[in-house]
């Protein structure tokens, strides 16, 4: 019988491998993910940074439209201008612009309300109170229904006439006629001559707040023959002539008088010591305006008010030396008109060579009530319109006040 053969388990050479994560792997793979992570990061910052501007480009280069215009007000009431004779008008007109095209205009302009002054009982008693701010105590010649008129003959033979209603007024003398005035004449600086205006109207409470803080334009007149002509500097003037208006509209957009050159507030100012503030002549236009009341209307084109121009149907405010006139350039601004009007309304000023303006009101015409159709405010006028810039209307005065006349009234 065969011996019975054991057999022994032999133990097993291989051992299973054990996975080992080293120092040295450790330190590559944080390494790798550094890498890429700040490569992603970078990639992340760099990529939100071109679709911000992508977006941003997209929306400067396709805006939205916006609002149509409120046209809150209806049909505004046609600008009412002045009266130009034909021959004040230029036979034919040029445009040469400096770009050789029109500037690219705004598509809308604000439209402010300008509230009418109702009637107050106390008003006699003011205007009384005002006059007597200029020195005017003696009672008042009532020249109609809302009129007023005072004279006093020192330090100059003066004229004072106010609106009962509104508080325009003109305050006027014979200092052409004096040449004692034109002796030791020491005119002021311009800063100092639009001062001593505001302190004036600032006395008698008479100076509105959106013209308080205006610079004021100041020019140069001398007197010759009993009349005001331009002067080319300080050292050849014997008067000032100080021009105030409102603040332009956004900073941007400024107003425009009947006359072309002057402000709805106008002082003429000598060197004389003799008189209080130096001011021998004194237009007051002023009417206020809510602006807490503003619409927006839209406007024609500059090239289509160039063309009413070209028509003769805009308005002339200051006639050009000579019968062909250059427009050199179009602005956008507000017609702050002499006499009472509904509202602040946009225009486009042509100017051009030899002094030229002219007027052409900006509303788009099919939303401007025709001239029948407009509600005219029938007011009286309280001053004459002076006829050319050379000199300002005097005022009408009795035969005793001998004031000659300045210019020719319209």
């Amino acid at each position: 019988m065969p011996a019975a053969t054991s057999i022994t388990p032999v133990a097993s050479t291989k051992r299973a491998k054990v996975s080992v994560f080293t120092l040295t792997q450790a330190t590559y793979y944080g390494r790798q993910l550094i890498k890429f992570g700040s490569i992603t990061l970078v990639v992340l910052i760099v990529g939100r940074m071109l679709l911000t501007a992508a977006i941003a480009y997209w929306q400067a280069t396709h805006p939205e439209p916006p609002p149509p215009p409120t046209i809150g007000f209806g049909k505004l009431p046609a600008l009412v201008f002045p009266e130009v004779l034909d021959e004040s008008k230029p036979q034919t007109y040029l445009l040469e612009l400096p770009n050789g095209e029109f500037s690219e205009f705004v598509d809308r302009a604000k439209v402010f309300l300008m509230p009418k002054t109702p009637p107050n009982l106390l008003a006699d008693q003011k205007i009384k109170e005002l006059a007597k701010e200029y020195d005017f105590t003696d009672e008042p010649q009532l020249l109609d229904s809302r009129t007023y008129r005072w004279t006093k003959s020192q330090p100059l033979e003066m004229g004072f006439q106010m609106d009962l209603l509104n508080h325009t007024f003109s305050l006027r003398s014979n200092y052409l006629s004096r040449t004692d005035l034109l002796l030791n004449n020491e005119l002021p600086e311009d800063f100092e001559a639009v001062s001593s205006v505001k302190t004036i109207l600032s006395a008698a409470d008479m100076l509105p707040e959106d013209v308080a803080t205006t610079s004021g334009k100041v020019s140069f007149w001398k007197s010759l023959g009993g009349e005001l002509q331009s002067a080319v500097s300080l050292s050849d003037a014997d008067f000032l002539r100080v021009d105030l208006d409102r603040l332009p509209i956004d900073d941007q957009f400024s107003m425009y008088s009947p006359d072309g050159s002057r402000g709805s507030i106008s002082a003429v100012i000598s060197g004389s010591k003799s008189i209080d503030g130096g001011v021998v002549e004194l237009e007051y236009h002023y009417f206020p305006v809510d602006y807490t009341q503003v619409e927006t209307y839209p406007l024609r084109t500059p090239q289509d008010a160039w063309k009413i121009l070209q028509a003769g149907e805009g308005y002339v405010a200051h006639a050009s030396t000579f019968p062909e006139v250059t427009v050199r350039s179009v602005d956008l601004g507000y017609y702050d008109d002499w006499q009472e009007q509904d509202y602040l309304q946009p225009i486009y000023v042509f100017e051009g060579d030899g002094g030229f303006v002219g007027y052409v009101s900006a509303i788009k015409s099919q939303f401007i009530l025709s001239p029948a159709a407009s509600e005219v405010l029938d007011t009286p006028a309280i001053l004459d319109t002076p006829a050319t810039l050379e000199a300002p209307a005097a005022l009408e005065t009795p035969a005793s006040l001998e004031t000659p006349t300045d210019s020719e009234a319209i």
